[in-house]
């Protein structure tokens, strides 16, 4: 990247602008890893050209940067993962805990907590959240959504890969935190840490996600159709619609190590050698597309597999959760709803055996566990 976190010194609050008419609260997040700095450096771009410009936002546009002191030291975290405690028990606990015994992390989610909380207070509409990261491995930008009908509506309206079903893979992640306490949101995928366009990128979706989340028309903003032009071509070949098949976790005592040259969306055979650790190779366990293979040495996941997923499927689901047709799904065999949960679905994998998770998927309920013979279905809407 031309600009490196050396020569920035990042505040909590990046920028803040507040229009006169109601609309959408949305809310930037950059740097929620330290060692990703171009979506908080691209949000003080478009907040140093907002402050000159006078446009006709609706709602409000708040900026952050996520992970203080890692983004000091440039490392990923310092004590855990702040992308990955933000699960409902996790933020519970910290929430009843005595501040002065916080980590660091523990420190920055409290004030991220309360900073989100005022702009909920404060919203003439809904909020959504765009959070900004890039990867340690070469890849066309990409977005990540819990997969809701008004989070696609947002995603349909960005350039780039939309990947569905994370929240299935990862547990704890910001995104998902925010999508369970009812707001919408996105993550954006810049491409490579060490890109040179990466905070540019950044820079072309935030302005092209005003148009998208509706706070301001295309023709209000600059560059409109040369930021749209210039994402649409970063995206190159790369799919439009992905689903997550595998994730590969991966600890620190594992001695994991990617082979060299992979990149996202890059085609990969069941049984092509993709890694090593310390058990020795790593292979893929089934063919699909590699997913941010990880080349650095913090993180937990080694790499994702993902597939194609059509458009018909896409369309058919939306029309299946217009019309409420999950309702239905407890009568069929080896389906039942969960007694503490109303929204969720309990269902038995040796009576419900064939595309299980495909047809659950369509009427818009996503998996969180599994326990033994039981999946655990949580419904999105």
């Amino acid at each position: 990247m031309t600009d490196t976190v050396a020569a920035h010194r990042f505040e909590r609050i990046l920028g803040q602008h507040i229009g006169e008419e109601p609309g959408p609260t949305v809310v930037i997040c950059g740097g929620m890893h330290g060692n990703e700095p171009a979506g908080a450096l691209a949000a003080q771009r478009v907040c140093a050209a907002l402050d000159h410009l006078s446009l006709p936002l609706r709602g409000e546009w708040l900026a952050l940067a996520g992970n203080l002191k890692a983004l000091r030291q440039e490392r990923r975290f310092l004590a855990t993962d702040l992308n990955r405690c933000w699960t409902e028990p996790e933020v519970r606990a910290m929430l009843l805990r005595d501040p002065m015994l916080d980590t660091a992390e523990q420190a920055e989610q409290r004030e991220l907590i309360g900073i989100f909380g005022e702009a909920a207070k404060r919203a003439r509409g809904p909020l959504i959240l765009f959070d900004l990261h890039t990867t340690s491995g070469k890849s066309p930008p990409f977005l990540v959504l819990s997969d809701t009908i008004a989070n696609r509506d947002v995603a349909r309206r960005l350039p780039g890969t939309i990947i569905l079903g994370l929240e299935e893979a990862i547990d704890g992640t910001l995104l998902d935190y925010m999508s369970q306490i009812g707001h919408r949101g996105l993550v954006i995928e810049s491409g490579q840490h060490s890109a040179e366009d990466a905070v540019a990128i950044h820079e072309s979706y935030i302005w092209v996600g005003f148009a998208a989340a509706g706070q301001l028309d295309s023709a209000d903003i600059p560059g409109y159709a040369e930021h749209t032009h210039s994402l649409r071509a970063a995206r190159a070949s790369a799919p439009r619609i992905v689903d997550i098949r595998y994730r590969h976790p991966v600890l620190p005592e594992d001695g994991f190590v990617m082979q060299p040259g992979f990149a996202s969306f890059q085609q990969v055979e069941k049984d092509e050698l993709l890694a090593c650790d310390s058990d020795g190779p790593v292979r893929a366990p089934k063919s699909g597309m590699v997913l941010m293979p990880l080349y650095q040495d913090q993180g937990s996941d080694g790499f994702f597999l993902v597939r194609r997923v059509h458009r018909m499927w896409v369309f058919l689901s939306r029309v299946l959760r217009r019309l409420r047709m999950g309702r239905l799904l407890p009568i069929l065999p080896g389906v039942r709803r969960d007694a503490d949960q109303p929204d969720a679905l309990r269902v038995d994998a040796k009576v419900a055996r064939w595309y299980t998770v495909e047809i659950f998927h369509l009427f818009g309920y996503r998996r969180r566990r599994r326990e033994g013979d039981t999946y655990l279905f949580t419904r999105r809407s």
